[in-house]
Formats: structure tokens, sequence, C-alpha cells
């Protein structure tokens, strides 16, 4: 048995995993980071070594694991002036030089490569690494196919295409993004769909004993890119007008620096509340101070490959929160799809601002209600994404893709 409470994997069972990465693996990780974290978080540390293209390594992340670095060290200044005219010179950069950390790899002895690009970066990285042992490539978003810088320092569909197609198996956030990287790859691998694993503790979340009575709280966590910000805004803007026609509810964003500082004129004027970064470890009490929890998929066109692929790593954070879910974005969302699925969520898939205050009108009417549509996502939760059992299936499909066996 683990310090934390969780049944440690049998480690004589488990493959030495090579993870290769562009995402945060860090202490503060969000997003595709933080799920990398939560699905290697029970994986015996002297069997994972990961590779980082991230500035923030190096480091050891929570597993004990050590984490290289591998960032380009190319100045930002370079690469901002060489994007828009010649493409990613840090991907290529990556490419052309000597492995860093290759000695401590081959000490390692890795017997499976988990690559999990979400940048150029990421590609070049994994290049470099696949001749180690077999490669299984995750993708958490459709961004390879839609990739729009200038292929001329680094050509990323072709040599993303190349990845896929070299791979042993595949992993996938969502069983959306599967579909669609086949049609990329001109290919199929052996696969496995694989979400956001949620560490549980011993009972339910106190807020599913009852509805709160205070001021109705809204709230949005984790970061606000452009496959996100226009459904933010739009709820953001919906509570302002509710709230200006009397209503006692307000918006709360819990979020880093980066985020806030970024639209900070735009929340201010909406009257947002800044719930600053909360620690992982503390987020499920903060989402169960809250009454209605906003997953948001973009509504732009720019962003529709992005929202129908991705089913969001706080997506099963939130359904363990214990408060009902909002998720705002088009019908075709990777995570509307999933949470109606589920039958779990209330959903506001019309941005008009008709429309968008309608749902949050229905949302605050329907509070007494909160705790048995929440109900319903933790059930889900508790029997299909539970930590345990999903890093189990992931851990046996990554040791046959070791063996060399089809992966199941």
């Amino acid at each position: 048995m683990s310090t934390t409470g969780r049944p440690t994997p049998d480690a004589a069972a488990l493959p030495r995993v090579l993870l290769v990465t562009d995402a945060d693996l860090s202490p503060g990780s969000r997003g595709a980071g933080r799920t990398l974290v939560n699905l290697f978080s029970r994986y015996p540390a002297d069997r994972l070594l990961a590779l980082s293209a991230n500035a923030a390594a190096p480091f050891t992340w929570e597993t004990a694991a050590q984490v290289l670095p591998a960032a380009p060290r190319i100045p930002g200044r370079l690469t901002k002036f060489a994007r828009p005219r010649i493409g990613h010179v840090d991907a290529a950069w990556l490419a052309m030089r000597p492995l860093r950390g290759a000695p401590r790899i081959r000490a390692f002895r890795p017997e499976v490569v988990v690559a999990v690009p979400t940048h150029p970066m990421g590609v070049a990285l994994a290049e470099q690494c696949r001749a180690f042992a077999p490669l299984v490539t995750y993708l958490m978003d459709d961004w390879l196919a839609f990739e729009p810088g200038v292929p001329l320092a680094f050509d990323t569909q072709r040599r993303g295409r190349e990845l896929l197609r070299t791979s042993a198996a595949w992993l996938s956030i969502s069983p959306y993004l599967l579909a669609s990287t086949r049609e990329f790859a001109g290919a199929d691998r052996p696969a496995h769909v694989v979400h956001n694993p949620v560490p549980l503790g011993d009972g339910e979340p106190a807020a599913l004993g009852a509805p709160r009575t205070e001021t109705f709280r809204v709230a949005y966590a984790g970061s606000v890119w452009p496959m996100h910000w226009d459904a933010v805004a739009a709820v953001a803007q919906g509570v302002q007008r509710l709230r200006g026609a009397g209503a006692d509810i307000e918006f709360v964003l819990f979020t880093d620096r980066f985020f806030w500082g970024r639209h900070e004129s735009d929340w201010r004027r909406w009257g947002v509340v800044d719930g600053g970064l909360v620690p992982y470890a503390e987020l499920g009490t903060a989402l169960g101070g809250c009454d209605l929890l906003l997953v948001a998929s973009s509504f732009e066109s720019s962003q529709a490959h992005m929202s129908r692929s991705s089913i969001q790593t706080k997506v099963t954070d939130y359904m363990a929160a214990g408060r009902p879910i909002l998720a705002c974005g088009p019908a075709d969302a990777a995570s509307n799809r999933f949470l109606r699925e589920h039958g779990c969520a209330l959903f506001a898939e019309d941005p008009a601002p008709g429309a968008i205050d309608g749902a949050l009108k229905a949302a605050v009417a329907a509070r007494d209600e909160g705790p048995q549509m929440a109900r319903r996502a933790w059930d889900v939760v508790r029997s299909e994404h539970e930590l345990v059992a999903v890093t189990d299936r992931l851990y046996a499909f990554l040791a046959d893709a070791a063996s060399g066996h089809r992966p199941g």
C-alpha cells in the first residue's frame, strides 16, 4: 500500500516508461500536464523517467520520479520573430541538436516510450526518443491536423503524421479525437481512450449533502485559452446582466496570474471575483463552496477542432466535486457530448445573450435540485473514472505495448 492509501501496482509487472512531452509537469500543472501527473501518480518512481521540453523542467514531480530538461534554450524574442516567417525554429533546433539527457535515458533502459506532444516541440522530442523502445503516442487535442505554423523550419503536420504511423499504439483523450486521429494519420493502431482520472477520498464530497443558500456562485477553474475564452466570457457577462437585474449571483474565476492578467480589464468590467489559483489538492473543497461549475468550449469556428475533440481535464474534476455542472459550448463539443451521454449537466449551447441568460436563470431556479444532478455525476466518476481503476487499465495497456503484444 502506498503512502497515499491507494494500492501500489506490482512494480515487477510494469515496464520502465520514458514519458516525453512538452506539457507542464510541475507541481502547479493544469490541463494536459495535470492529467499526466494524475495518470502516473501510482507508477513506481524508479520505473518512470520524464523528458520535458517545458521550460519548468528539471524537477522531481509529485511521484518522486525525475523530470529531465529538454527545452531548446532559444531566446523567446527569436522564436517570436521567426515563427510567422519560417515557422517553429524551437522545434527545428530540438530536432537538429543531440538529445539532452541521452546518457541518463540509455542508463534507464526504457521499455516503452509514451510521447505526449501538445506543441511542435513535443513532436521533435518524440522523434528523437522513438528509437529507445516501442512508441505509444497520446493526443489530448486535435491540434496536429490543424497546426497553422509555416512548415519551412519544421513541418509539424508531416512529421506528426509520421510519428503516429511509427507508433506501436495510441492513447486518446476521447473517442471523438481517436476517430479524427485515424483520419489524419491515414492509419490505425491499437488504441485506448483515457480521460483525466480523479483521486477520490474515502467518503462522498460534503457538497452532495445539500444546496448552498448564500449568493449563487458560478465558478470556472483552470486556464482560459482561446478554446475556452468566448464561452467563459459569455457566461461571465450573463452573470453580470442577471446581477444588474437584481439577482444575487456572482462569477468566480479560479486561475493563475497569467490568465487573470491577460483579460483583467474584462474580468473587472464584468464584476468577476478573483478566486486565485487553487492547489489541486484543495480544488474539490473550493468548488464545493460554489453552486454551478462551468465547463467552457469555444463557439468560434477557428476553435471547432479543439472543442470537438478534447474532453477537458476539469470535467471529471468537477464531477467529483459534488456540485452541478453547466456545459457552455456547441452541442458537438466533446465535453458537452460526454456530459450529455451521462445525463449529469445543464447546457448552454447557444451563445446568444438571451439564451445564456435563460440557462443561468434555469440553473438558479433549479438550485434545490442541484444535489440530485451532482449525484449522477458523482456516481459516474466513482464507477468509471476513479484514479486506481483508470490507471490500472492504462498500465496494463502500456505493459502490452512494451512486450510487443497487441494492447487490449
